[in-house]
């Protein structure tokens, strides 16, 4: 079964989230969830503003 087009939109989000879950996390310790959002509504934003100034460029999520 192939991966579907709303598949990728879910992993990448999930990946986000993850990510800033993570930060925040490192930022303040155990980062309660309203901090998590606001690093994932950034992280969003970010990335949405980094694809609409770099066109070509895919977003590629990597996990350092």
């Amino acid at each position: 079964m192939g991966m579907k087009v709303e598949d990728g939109a879910a992993q990448a989000t999930l990946a986000l989230l993850q990510l800033a879950k993570e930060l925040a996390d490192n930022a303040f310790g155990q980062a309660e969830e309203a901090t998590v959002r606001e690093v994932f509504m950034r992280l969003c934003y970010e990335t949405d503003a980094r694809m609409d100034t770099e066109p070509g460029r895919e977003l590629t999520v990597t996990r350092h």
